[in-house]
């Protein structure tokens, strides 16, 4: 059997993790947690543009969040559905580093471990399978966390030139059993 991704790409630094990070990371099949989310997307008509390829979230304040998230082999299925809008994407392993594909572009992540946070690094990124120079890339600021006994995360994206793609933010907690009574 596969060990999960995370596990595999951080290696000892994923036990420092907080517990609710570590827990949701630590897949090994499929797993639904829900919570609540804040979307922001950018004004500009690049970034609307480009919200629109990958299927970014539109922009709301406490929307539910539900995220499927499924390992496949050694990659994981991420699917996000903000209200009614479905973001997916495709993790997996490259080496020491975290690769996510997101419609038509490749973020390479570096990941950094500590026993408050999970934070992502773009290291590389790729559109329609081309390597993209440093200075064409997006910005990217994620970070995961542990508060009040939920796994909270914040993801920020800005495009070179355009400003602000996205920024999203909110909690998520494991998905109760559903529970079946004798009638």
């Amino acid at each position: 059997m596969t060990r999960p991704l995370y596990r595999r790409v951080l290696g000892p630094a994923f036990d420092a993790l907080p517990p609710r990070v570590r827990q949701l990371h630590d897949l090994d099949g499929t797993s639904v947690w829900e919570g609540v989310a804040d979307v922001e997307r950018g004004p500009s008509l690049a970034s609307r543009l480009a919200g629109w390829l990958t299927r970014l979230p539109p922009a709301g304040s406490a929307l539910p969040l539900r995220v499927t998230f499924e390992a496949v082999g050694d990659r994981e299925l991420w699917s996000r559905r903000f209200g009614s809008a479905l973001f997916s994407s495709t993790q997996y392993q490259r080496g020491a580093f975290l690769v996510e594909r997101v419609g038509p572009t490749t973020f390479v992540f570096a990941c950094e471990a500590t026993a408050e946070t999970l934070k992502l690094r773009l290291a590389r990124f790729r559109a329609l399978g081309i390597p993209l120079p440093r200075f064409m890339h997006p910005l990217v600021q994620t970070c995961e966390s542990e508060r009040d006994g939920r796994y909270h995360f914040e993801v920020e994206a800005h495009l070179p030139l355009f400003g602000l793609l996205v920024r999203y933010s909110g909690w998520l907690e494991p998905r109760r059993a559903q529970s079946c009574r004798a009638q």
